[in-house]
């Protein structure tokens, strides 16, 4: 008699741990347009949702590029702080994948590593065509994704203790 409660929580104990891991991931951020938002959430995989997410990245920062040619710094600016957000969002979506699905964290983290070191002349090249006004607001974005970036090098070799990722 005493055995059909003891199924019953245990059966719904998973399946309130998956609500509230779902009830935890991370926001979008608000500044990408509707097409973008949809193409982000329409994928479930997790290494589908964090490709699709660092190509919006990718996008965003190849229009700030753009938008320096063009003189239009404002728009620059604002597409380097998306573009730090996405990553931002793509790294707290890949660490918030539990631990049973290792390959995907870390199929996930080497994506974003790769994306950061291959977007990097463009960022860099944005930030010095960026006037003094403007490049203050985005100097935390640089320390940013140089953090994202190292800590995800970690993780992937070192497990987390190759190197000091606290500074």
């Amino acid at each position: 008699m005493l055995w059909k409660p003891i199924i019953v929580l245990l059966l719904a104990f998973p399946a309130a741990q998956v609500h509230m891991r779902q009830a935890g991931n991370p926001a979008l951020p608000e500044d990408l347009n509707e097409t973008e938002m949809r193409a982000i959430r329409k994928e479930q995989n997790p290494k589908s949702h964090v490709a699709a997410t660092i190509k919006i990245s990718a996008q965003r920062i190849d229009r700030a590029y753009q938008m320096i040619g063009e003189g239009n710094f404002q728009a620059a600016a604002q597409n380097v702080d998306t573009y730090t957000s996405l990553i931002r969002y793509a790294d707290d979506y890949t660490r918030q994948i539990p631990e049973t699905r290792i390959k995907d964290r870390n199929n996930c983290l080497k994506k974003i590593e790769q994306a950061i070191f291959k977007t990097s002349r463009t960022f860099d090249a944005v930030m010095r065509g960026l006037p003094f006004n403007y490049r203050e607001s985005t100097e935390s974005a640089v320390e940013e994704i140089k953090k994202i970036r190292l800590r995800a090098i970690n993780d992937l070799l070192g497990g987390g203790k190759a190197f000091d990722t606290d500074n």
